[in-house]
């Protein structure tokens, strides 16, 4: 099947790996907690947040949304080793898209601002062929996901996140749905089409 992914580390002909930047296991601490309460897993959130305020002290903090993302995925985690365990796990996966303007737009709208224009320059456009198996998501209800835990003080806060999980890998579609594709399977670069995002 051909797909669309944006990378800055990709060359033409090579294997898309997964996990590259290896940040998966970020998010287990908070798998682990969801196993036990609410309380464990909000105390995990706010022990992160002390500590990315800690580092950013000292200037040593990368983007500030790092905890909510990391517990975010640590509660889609959960629900799919517990409820959808065939489906590819987004700690392990690759994301594409199907259509190649709808990648640029979404690079467009994250890279493309003055402040982060050098940084765009070094990101490429591929057209890749993806074999096996794969699962379409709306990647808006993780973003809603996200908001809930970026303003967690309740346990129904958690409780919604995880129907936006349960729905996500369902593949579920809400109203603006922005369909994405996971797959941990073999995705190799067969085309650049980076002149598309220029």
């Amino acid at each position: 099947m051909k797909v669309y992914h944006v990378s800055e580390t990709l060359k033409l002909n090579e294997e898309l790996k997964t996990d590259y930047k290896e940040q998966a296991n970020l998010a287990e601490p908070f798998v682990k907690a969801m196993k036990h309460s609410f309380e464990m897993f909000y105390g995990m959130l706010l022990q992160a947040d002390y500590m990315g305020a800690a580092l950013a002290k000292f200037n040593l903090s990368g983007m500030p949304t790092n905890e909510t993302k990391w517990a975010t995925e640590g509660i889609f985690e959960y629900i799919r080793r517990n409820e959808f365990p065939d489906a590819p796990s987004r700690l392990k996966a690759n994301y594409f898209f199907k259509d190649a303007e709808q990648c640029k737009m979404l690079f467009t709208e994250h890279w493309c601002m003055d402040e982060k224009k050098e940084e765009a320059e070094q990101f490429h456009l591929y057209e890749l062929e993806l074999e096996g198996n794969y699962l379409e998501c709306d990647m808006n209800l993780f973003d809603e996901a996200f908001d809930q835990i970026w303003e967690l003080d309740s346990p129904m806060q958690m409780m919604n996140a995880m129907n936006l999980a349960r729905k996500y890998f369902r593949g579920d579609r809400g109203e603006n749905a922005v369909m994405e594709i996971i797959s941990e399977e073999k995705a190799v670069a067969v085309k650049d089409v980076t002149a598309l995002l220029r």
